[in-house]
């Protein structure tokens, strides 16, 4: 059978008619070998993460808990904010494009995460025991594990550009979105709430958010921050962190200042009377005024146990302030518990408030003429309950940065604490009590604690060992041991360690001084 053209056309020609389709074919397939060498490209030219992962094993903890006695320091570090926890200090990268882990010990650096081509860098991050989340200012949202540097999720907020925070808290990762507070799940990054901000506040900062009893979360907002001509206020508002329902809001003053006084209590600058502190009882109902203190200024505050610091100039002589007067109150009635003053020519840093003790850095009188200066400062531990002096940890000499004339405690946590300048520039001290026995590793239940050692105690230096009527603690490279009442240390501080003879290979066991009768 032939090929017909139908009436009045040409028969096609088979030659022509393949040829025109090998023409078909080999166009189609050289159009799909640009389409895969342009995906290709693309592909290889988009914006990668750099994820180092972890160097080494994880580090362990300088310590458990907060220091009792500082007694040297083990880095010295720069840098902007930064956490500490487990045995690592978190910052951002040098770039303020990523974030970064180092060991406390030796500086070096344990684990990186940063996005080299994303046009806005780290705005703010948050740390807990097993993740850093941080904020990028294009709306990147990400997780990244603690332990292995590795991110765990990420989330891009919609229309959320601009500066932006974050805060962990309970579990939940919080940072603000377009007319809402969002709650995003710390290890999995699965979009928990949202929680609807007032219409009066349509863009809203967080500043920090407290987990109090009764499923609630309080989060404290900056409004309107991109929107000045609409009027910026301070607002406060209680969240039910289970639904995101919004409780109730109330306006306040100054939540950059606010700070956490008991399992129920709130401290802030009262918005009638700025000097005086007030205190609030919150809960799903709301937050209501109880007292106020009879404070005549008020500078950055710390809180906790009961205890509410503030250190301020009461001569306010000069332009350039020199807090020279440690001030402390009652959470329960908001009376003056008790007052420390510097000696003169000397000021006070801000403070912190860990397990039952003040820490602060006392320094030298600073102003603009400084910059560039050597100076030594101290490192106090206080009782928060009586003001009584427990330790003095004299610091290394310290170059004044220009702009700064404040050392200030920055954080404390996993036996160290960290002291820099308050503007973030210049050096940063990482000070923490005397180091463990060579090899060892503590391990603590509710009544005993267990010194995990590769070998037998050999040398007295070593060991904890007990002395008449209180412990005492010997530091390796010390002369001279130091006595620290026990009653100022927490459980597991100072122990009375089993004989040395059995303390063999493989650890022993020490049980902890609970009674006068337990001690050596």
């Amino acid at each position: 059978m032939g090929l017909s053209g139908g009436p009045g056309k040409p028969v096609p020609d088979v030659a022509e008619v393949r040829a025109l389709a090998r023409r078909q074919v080999w166009g189609l397939l050289i159009a799909l070998l640009l389409l895969v060498m342009s995906h290709l490209w693309v592909h290889r030219h988009q914006p990668r993460d750099v994820v180092t992962g972890a160097h080494g094993p994880f580090p362990a903890a300088v310590g458990v808990g907060a220091p009792v006695a500082p007694e040297h320091v083990v880095r010295r570090t720069s840098g902007f904010d930064e956490a500490l926890v487990h045995g690592l200090y978190v910052r951002k990268t040098g770039s303020l494009s990523g974030v970064t882990a180092a060991n406390v010990r030796t500086g070096k650096e344990y684990w990186r995460y940063e996005r080299p081509d994303s046009e806005a860098g780290v705005d703010t991050f948050d740390v807990s025991e097993r993740t850093v989340v941080a904020a990028f200012g294009d709306g990147r949202f990400i997780g990244v594990d603690l332990r292995t540097g590795k991110p765990l999720w990420h989330v891009d907020v919609q229309h959320a550009k601009g500066f932006r925070t974050t805060a962990l808290v309970g579990g939940q990762a919080l940072t603000e979105a377009p007319g809402a507070v969002r709650a995003f799940a710390e290890r999995d990054g699965r979009s928990l709430r949202t929680a609807k901000t007032p219409r009066s506040c349509p863009d809203g900062l967080v500043i920090t958010a407290y987990a109090l009893p009764g499923h609630l979360s309080v989060v404290p907002l900056v409004c309107n921050v991109t929107s000045p001509d609409r009027g910026i206020y301070y607002l406060l508002l209680g969240i039910d962190n289970r639904t995101g329902k919004v409780l109730w809001q109330q306006h306040t003053a100054a939540p950059r200042l606010m700070v956490r006084g008991g399992e129920h209590t709130l401290v802030i600058p009262d918005p009638d009377h700025p000097p005086a502190i007030q205190l609030l009882d919150v809960n799903r109902q709301g937050a209501t005024a109880r007292a106020l203190t009879a404070a005549d200024a008020w500078d950055a505050v710390a809180a906790g146990g009961g205890i509410v610091l503030s250190a301020i100039d009461p001569g306010d002589r000069s332009e350039e302030d020199h807090d020279t007067l440690l001030r402390a109150y009652g959470t329960r009635d908001g009376h003056l518990a008790w007052q420390l003053r510097a000696p003169t020519g000397q000021e006070y840093g801000f403070p912190e408030l860990a397990a039952g003790r003040v820490y602060v850095a006392r320094q030298p009188f600073l102003t603009g003429k400084d910059t560039g200066r050597r100076i030594r400062a101290d490192l106090l531990v206080l009782d928060a309950g009586t003001g009584r002096l427990l330790h003095t940890l004299r610091l290394p000499a310290m170059t004044v940065p220009d702009e700064s004339r404040g050392l200030d405690v920055r954080d404390i946590g996993d036996g160290s604490v960290s002291i820099g300048w308050r503007d973030n520039e210049g050096d940063v001290l990482i000070a923490a009590d005397c180091p463990l026995p060579r090899g060892a590793h503590l391990a603590i239940t509710q009544q005993w604690a267990w010194w995990h050692v590769a070998r037998p105690f050999r040398q007295p230096a070593d060991r904890h060992r007990g002395g008449p009527g209180r412990p005492t603690v010997v530091c390796r490279g010390r002369t001279r041991p130091r006595r620290v009442d026990r009653h100022q240390a927490s459980r597991a501080d100072f122990l009375r360690p089993a004989p040395p003879v059995q303390l063999g290979a493989h650890g022993g066991r020490a049980r902890l001084l609970d009674r006068p009768s337990d001690r050596p």
